[in-house]
């Protein structure tokens, strides 16, 4: 399996990173016997994402450009991916044959998350990606107009379902980012009381470097839901837009300009072009 890249590498080394990771995640999954619920839907998790990462991968290899403003959920996407995979393995290590005892499930939990916990990000996660994938696919593609309005409804729906979760999320991020900058403060407090000599200051040490790490973490946890909710708001408004002015059918949409001046739209093209995933002037 790939080893994590930070995510200022490269678009596609990133959009590999995920899709590795994921495939290792999987095959651990499936050669997993008689796993709890909670794996096993996972695994679904794990089968549905494989096309879309597979998509953005061989996309993003073409042109990676129209892709950047959802570099963080990708990357994030990875991560969770690795984190799993960790968590999984933890939790396997007393297994015989493929199989786990009751013990090892009950304790599943990797840097303060469970598989549920980590799920829940996957599948936000999943969804930005596949709006990305699904925006640009009628960007390049010329589709029949019931095929259209079939990606219509399926991103609408997928943003009707992202975003509450997108909410959630970003409040659990935010209050563990202020739970962390509490404890960072206590322990700096904590280092002016104590002699260079004492032990318990290379302990305060030990622990501020696991707070930033946390932090780092976090951080660009928060930055990847930003994105996020920024893909769902963008992809409802292109839609609502092409709504106004056409029906149903085929569409063609132009966006020229960096503002996404010069709005066009005609039927029977099944064309969207130069779409920008940026926030929207």
């Amino acid at each position: 399996m790939a080893e994590p890249i930070g995510v200022t590498a490269g678009l596609l080394g990133i959009a590999t990173f995920a899709f590795q990771t994921s495939k290792a995640v999987y095959d651990l999954v499936n050669s997993i016997q008689k796993a709890p619920q909670t794996i096993r839907d996972l695994k679904s998790e794990l089968l549905a994402l494989d096309p879309i990462l597979s998509s953005i991968h061989k996309v993003v290899t073409s042109d990676a450009s129209k892709f950047e403003d959802i570099r963080y959920p990708l990357h994030q996407c990875g991560m969770v991916c690795f984190h799993l995979r960790s968590l999984i393995q933890q939790c396997t290590a007393h297994s015989a044959h493929g199989s786990t005892s009751a013990r090892d499930w009950v304790k599943m939990q990797y840097k303060g998350k469970t598989v549920d916990g980590y799920k829940g990000q996957l599948a936000s996660y999943k969804a930005t990606i596949g709006l990305a994938v699904n925006l640009f696919t009628l960007a390049n593609t010329a589709l029949a107009a019931e095929a259209v309005d079939e990606m219509k409804r399926d991103i609408y729906n997928t943003i009707n379902q992202t975003e509450p979760d997108l909410e959630v999320h970003i409040e659990e991020v935010t209050e563990g980012l202020d739970s962390l900058a509490i404890k960072a403060s206590s322990i700096s407090h904590d280092r002016h009381t104590q002699s260079d000599g004492d032990n318990s200051l290379q302990v305060l040490e030990r622990q501020k470097s696991v707070f930033e790490e946390d932090r780092l973490a976090l951080e660009a946890e928060k930055k990847a839901i930003e994105q996020s909710q920024q893909a769902c708001k963008t992809a409802r408004q292109w839609l609502a837009e092409a709504a106004l002015q056409l029906g149903s059918g085929s569409v063609h949409v132009n966006f020229s300009g960096a503002n996404n001046s010069g709005f066009q739209l005609g039927q029977n093209t099944g064309v969207i072009s130069n779409l920008q995933w940026g926030a929207q002037s």
